[in-house]
């Protein structure tokens, strides 16, 4: 069916796109100064001079960071923090929405209870109380455990297993299925668009999640490279030895850009597998009374 592209269906396209062009630029202009930062002299970073391109091409901040002592064991403690945390808040989730999307006693005192902790937290002091109790502290369940179960990525999980037809459940228990057989075996294997979207959100957070590392984690070869990234940018050392200054104290910002650049790349590389899937996900967060 042919629709007749009205004057004022023109205007919105055009603002539209005008609109989106300037959300993509605000977006994607610091991220091209800060690789060609990173590409770029350090005689040209003290004059200025690097915009968009770089200026003088140099890999010497690469080489220098792949130097660093620390970089791939922060590289190999935040993939293990990401992939366990991704998968074991992944399994708490999906367990503790399903039944909580069924309408079972006492699933609104569960609800209300649920939305309280978006709001009110218990705090950093008594949580980190808590982890010490229970011998946690500079171990990788300090990192995981106490962030498994996410309050609104629970609730737009319940949302979205309450789309389900009741009948297609129903079909399932009728051939002899069990709740937990019809979980795994029917309603996970059409959930992949929340799973993919919920798999991207959560490695995202323990990707990022430098704080709690910063917190609850003493040895320093158990810190991830965010926590790494983020003692670079405050200044600490990089490579075993202070920035210094001058030319030196400049170099420091293609060390800056040259690792924000390093620790982006994980995360970009999950985005084609997933993006298919993501846009349905997203929608999921229209969250249902």
């Amino acid at each position: 069916m042919y629709y007749r592209k009205t004057v004022g269906y023109r205007w919105f396209a055009c603002v539209n796109g005008i609109l989106m062009t300037c959300i993509m630029a605000t977006v994607l202009v610091p991220f091209l100064h800060l690789l060609s930062v990173s590409f770029s002299e350090s005689s040209a970073i003290v004059g200025g001079k690097v915009g968009l391109l770089p200026v003088g091409w140099s890999l010497s901040s690469y080489t220098r960071l792949f130097h660093h002592p620390s970089l791939l064991g922060g590289f190999r403690n935040a993939a293990v923090q990401t992939a366990v945390g991704t998968f074991l808040s992944l399994f708490m989730l999906t367990i503790c929405a399903y039944p909580l999307s069924k309408p079972i006693k006492g699933r609104k005192v569960f609800i209300w209870l649920i939305m309280i902790t978006m709001f009110f937290s218990g705090g950093l002091i008594p949580t980190y109380m808590l982890v010490k109790s229970l011998h946690l502290i500079d171990t990788l369940w300090a990192i995981v455990l106490p962030f498994c179960i996410m309050p609104y990525y629970l609730m737009i999980m319940i949302s979205f297993f309450q789309s389900f037809p009741d009948s297609l459940e129903e079909s399932a228990r009728m051939d002899g299925l069990n709740p937990i057989q019809i979980l795994f075996r029917i309603v996970l294997p059409l959930s992949k668009a929340v799973l993919a979207a919920m798999s991207l959100f959560l490695a995202v957070y323990y990707w990022n999640n430098w704080f709690n590392s910063m917190i609850y984690l003493n040895s320093t070869d158990k810190y991830p490279i965010m926590l790494l990234v983020r003692n670079i940018v405050a200044g600490a050392d990089v490579a075993g030895g202070p920035m210094g200054t001058g030319t030196d104290s400049m170099s420091a910002a293609s060390l800056k850009a040259s690792v924000i650049m390093i620790t982006t790349l994980p995360i970009a590389c999950m985005i084609p597998f997933v993006q298919k899937h993501f846009a349905k996900g997203v929608m999921l967060g229209a969250i249902k009374g």
